[in-house]
């Protein structure tokens, strides 16, 4: 009876056991499960462009509008009824060339009445010389019979005294009468004298006459000039404001003349660039806060429009002003631009059009370039990630200059960085130096060879 009772004492104890060593199987079964089914992380796709090798530039931009250098308007010189027209919009003109052609009667009868003035005065004068020379004539005649009454007159004057043995040979009465005869021939010479001064003074009156009458000839000819609107200018016509049978006067804009071949651009730059610009226009630099002297500014410029896409125009600062506005802090800047696109003469630049100015001011003939995407920015630190074989290696940059889709980059102290090598431009957000990456697209590369 014992051992049935010791039996089932431990038959419990033998459940437990076997019901604990289930239980652990079961847990490490269930441990062990997900490290049998657990599985290794793919590469992360990535598109890479390569490096490139190409000149970089520092530009500044601003947008103006076309100017000619020459250009004019137009306004007639005196007042009338429009009677012909010689030019239209468009038209090619050369300096005094006739635009227009004002009713010019009135003002051609006024010339041919002073033209004839003249011709009268002209014919006076050959008359009035001829006073003169009669005057002088007269004059000398006078003079003559003046100095024989004075010798007639002193020989007079010796016979009337007489000597103690001889008598007076001429009686006082004929003494008188010689002096009287003297007085009157120095009379006569006084008024022939004046006489002839009267005639010279006719003479001169009769000479200015002649060159009143000139002077008003050349004003009348000014003014029948003025009937016709000429061109000041060498240029084209921009404007035509004047048809046949209109009434002008010297305030009616007749046409507006520009040169097209001359064209100039004038913007307006911030005052802390004044002295680059000074710098560049006189060739040298000058030292400022003592900082030494920095590279003298290319300032070569260029010009685009949406009038012409895909063209470039080139330019050339040529002054700049030498005060600073106070209202707004900028300085005036002129370019002289060439009409011609680059490239395509046959495509010009217009007064009036609306243009884009790129003022190169610094040029790295040999910058390492990637696509702006490839930078990744944390901060103030710039990142590149460049594909060596299937592993993704970062690299710290420093940015240098930049255009709208590309950025120079320096690599830092000890990196190295050549063209060619293979730059992740996407799929770079999130990824890690030495991660494994697969390139899924070469942007470098042409479409079939990356398809292959």
């Amino acid at each position: 009876m014992r051992r049935p009772l010791a039996f089932r004492a431990a038959l419990p104890l033998l459940a437990l056991t076997l019901l604990a060593s289930a239980c652990t199987q079961e847990a490490s079964s269930a441990n062990n499960e997900p490290l049998a089914g657990a599985k290794r992380r793919e590469p992360t796709r990535v598109v890479v462009h390569n490096l490139e090798q190409r000149e970089m530039v520092r530009r500044l931009e601003t947008t103006t509008r076309i100017e000619s250098m020459s250009a004019v308007q137009v306004y007639p010189r005196a007042g009338g009824i429009v009677a012909a027209l010689y030019v239209e919009e468009g038209s090619r003109v050369e300096i005094g060339q006739v635009l227009a052609q004002l009713d010019d009667r009135d003002a051609r009868l006024r010339l041919d009445d002073a033209k004839a003035q003249e011709v009268d005065a002209k014919s006076t004068l050959p008359k009035l010389a001829l006073a003169v020379r009669e005057a002088e004539a007269r004059l000398e005649t006078a003079r003559r019979n003046g100095d024989q009454a004075k010798r007639d007159h002193d020989r007079n004057v010796a016979l009337s005294k007489g000597e103690d043995d001889r008598p007076a040979l001429i009686s006082p009465k004929d003494l008188e009468a010689s002096q009287l005869a003297q007085d009157r021939a120095q009379a006569e010479v006084g008024q022939n004298l004046l006489s002839l001064e009267r005639a010279k003074v006719e003479q001169s009156t009769g000479e200015t006459a002649l060159v009143r009458s000139r002077v008003a000839v050349e004003r009348a000819e000014l003014e029948f000039s003025y009937t016709r609107i000429v061109a000041s200018i060498a240029g084209v016509v921009a404007e035509r404001s004047v048809k046949v049978g209109d009434t002008v006067s010297t305030a009616t804009l007749a046409f507006a003349l520009t040169d097209l071949s001359q064209l100039r651009a004038v913007f307006y730059r911030p005052q802390r660039e004044f002295g680059m610009f000074v710098d560049a226009l006189s060739g040298h630099s000058t030292p400022r806060n003592g900082e030494g002297e920095k590279p003298v500014a290319e300032l070569s410029l260029e010009a685009t429009t949406e009038a012409m896409p895909g063209l470039r125009f080139a330019g050339q600062i040529e002054r700049i002003a030498p005060t600073i506005d106070a209202a707004s802090g900028n300085f005036r800047v002129t370019a002289r631009m060439t009409p011609e696109a680059v490239g395509n003469p046959g495509a010009r630049l217009l007064p009036g059009m609306l243009v884009r100015l790129e003022i190169i001011t610094e040029r790295h003939p040999d910058a390492l370039v990637v696509p702006k995407r490839a930078v990744r920015r944390e901060g103030d630190r710039a990142t590149i990630f460049v594909v060596e074989g299937a592993v993704a290696r970062a690299l710290l940059v420093t940015e240098g200059f930049t255009d709208d889709e590309r950025v120079e980059v320096f690599p830092a102290a000890g990196a190295k960085l050549a063209p060619g090598a293979r730059v992740i431009v996407v799929g770079n957000r999130d990824l890690e130096d030495g991660a494994e990456v697969q390139v899924a697209q070469d942007e470098s590369a042409p479409a079939a060879e990356t398809a292959r």
